[in-house]
């Protein structure tokens, strides 16, 4: 009888700690996978901190902005504790952004240009300059008499510009202190750089990347998981022991959209993000496997150090016909 007792007590044990073990299981590699995350956004902050400071000092040259971002972010990507290991890491980095580039990523409401002035746009790491813009009523500083001929706008103020000696006459608050007029705020923001910054971070901690993954893009795409951690289902009210399913999922994406600059993530990249997920994007999975990607993004603004070159403006009021 006795044995019988110890018997069943041990089973029972048996039974619990397979209940708990996975559970305990993904907690430890979630912490893991959650805390490289959080590592990675700071480096997605200081990257965005980079690259303003860059283009403050480069006339808002996009390609000088997203190539101090990349130097930023290749401890993310790999080891850079010697000459070897970084150039390792930075093969690494080459190919990821040529395989982003080759999967046509970044189509939205808008067909957004690929590359702008040399610089990839949808590639691994992107760098959208939201202002100086023409989009919003900053960029009517260019839309003065003459304004629309203008190659650079001048940090310093409108009392140096070289190419158009009047401009006093259109901004009187720099000459006439006491005269009421908002030109120069106006023209302060428009020589303020402001970028954000996006960055496909891999998750990369077994199990743990994948649960992570699949709750966010179930969070973007407005769907609620049910069911258990190892077999999530879309079907509302599944039980742990229900069957999974979240095939329907794939193409429900919302991505992340903004008012100023392009958007951080197309629905079309969505969809990408989740083939790459599932191991079923041609020949690229063949080669690599499973892959789970979530976008890191940051702003920064900067005051311009330099004149403001007109051919790094991203966003044109195609209204406005300059």
């Amino acid at each position: 009888m006795g044995m019988s007792r110890a018997g069943a007590q041990r089973g029972q044990v048996a039974v619990e700690a397979a209940l708990v073990l996975p559970l305990m299981t993904f907690m430890v590699l979630g912490i893991i996978q959650l805390t490289m995350m959080q590592h990675a956004k700071l480096m997605t902050e200081y990257a965005a901190y980079q690259a303003a400071r860059a283009g403050i000092v480069w006339n808002g040259n996009n390609e000088r902005m997203h190539d101090a971002a990349v130097v930023a972010l290749l401890p993310t990507l790999g080891r850079t504790d010697d000459v070897f290991e970084l150039g390792k890491t930075w093969a690494l980095h080459k190919g990821w952004d040529l395989a982003m580039r080759q999967l046509q990523m970044g189509k939205g409401k808008v067909i957004d240009p690929a590359a702008f002035n040399g610089s990839n746009l949808f590639g691994f790491i992107r760098v959208d300059t939201i202002r100086p813009s023409l989009w919003d009523p900053i960029g009517s500083i260019w839309k003065l008499r003459a304004g629309a001929n203008w190659k650079e706008l001048d940090f310093d103020g409108a009392d140096t510009y070289p190419e158009i000696p009047g401009f006093e006459d259109k901004i009187r608050k720099f000459f006439n202190l006491p005269e009421p007029d908002s030109s120069e705020v106006q023209y302060r923001k428009a020589t303020l750089l402001q970028i954000r910054l996006r960055y496909w971070y891999e998750l990369t901690v077994p199990f743990a990347n994948w649960v992570i993954f699949t709750a966010w893009f179930a969070s973007n795409s407005d769907v609620a998981l049910s069911g258990g951690i190892d077999k999530p289902t879309v079907e509302p009210g599944a039980n742990m022991t229900a069957d999974g399913n979240l095939e329907p999922l794939g193409s429900k994406g919302k991505g992340i959209a903004h008012n100023q600059g392009y958007d951080s993530v197309y629905p079309t990249e969505m969809v990408v993000l989740w083939r790459l997920s599932q191991g079923t994007v041609p020949l690229l999975s063949r080669v690599v496997g499973k892959k789970y990607f979530i976008p890191l993004t940051a702003t920064q603004s900067m005051r311009m150090q330099s004149n403001f070159h007109k051919k790094w403006i991203m966003h044109i009021n195609p209204d406005w016909n300059l």
